[in-house]
């Protein structure tokens, strides 16, 4: 979230270092409120009514690509047939969508999102790296370990693990 501020605000000059971005994210005191309510909502939601919210966690896409692109197909009711799993079509399905791929559209690399605030917010400002882990980079183990166990405090009870 960090970077995605930093690209729309334009730098770092306008807006909070990583450490300082860090505590308001730590406190809940961001632009959309404390992002545990937030992802606790759904996921409760997601356990009322499964036929209308499919939580999904990034890194298991990023591990099992071709399960999840199977697993959503189902969910909107267009699920893959026998043929269609034979040839291939839900790996090239997963190929066309991947990070990669949609990265270097030229829309994705040159156009904008338009916006009624006067904020330039480049398409390329939602692609970073598309990895999981690079927290590992930017965080100091006590940050991190701050971090799991507020999460931890947070989703207690609910069967969220992240």
């Amino acid at each position: 979230m960090w970077y995605f501020a930093q690209k729309i605000l334009g730098g770092a000059d306008k807006m909070a270092t990583f450490d300082q971005f860090y505590e308001h994210y730590y406190q809940g005191l961001n632009s959309y409120g404390p992002i545990w309510n937030h992802v606790l909502g759904y996921w409760e939601e997601s356990k009322r009514r499964p036929e209308k919210i499919l939580f999904l966690k990034y890194e298991h896409i990023l591990q099992e690509p071709v399960k999840y692109a199977k697993q959503l197909a189902h969910f909107m009711g267009c699920p893959y047939s026998e043929t269609e799993e034979n040839q291939g079509v839900v790996e090239q399905i997963v190929e066309l969508c991947s990070f990669k791929t949609l990265k270097d559209f030229d829309v994705n690399k040159y156009g904008n999102l338009p916006t009624s605030d006067n904020i330039n917010v480049t398409n390329a400002s939602f692609f970073r790296k598309g990895e999981a882990g690079d927290w590992k980079n930017h965080m100091t183990r006590e940050m991190a370990e701050r971090l799991d166990t507020i999460t931890k405090e947070k989703f207690n009870g609910s069967g969220l693990l992240i």
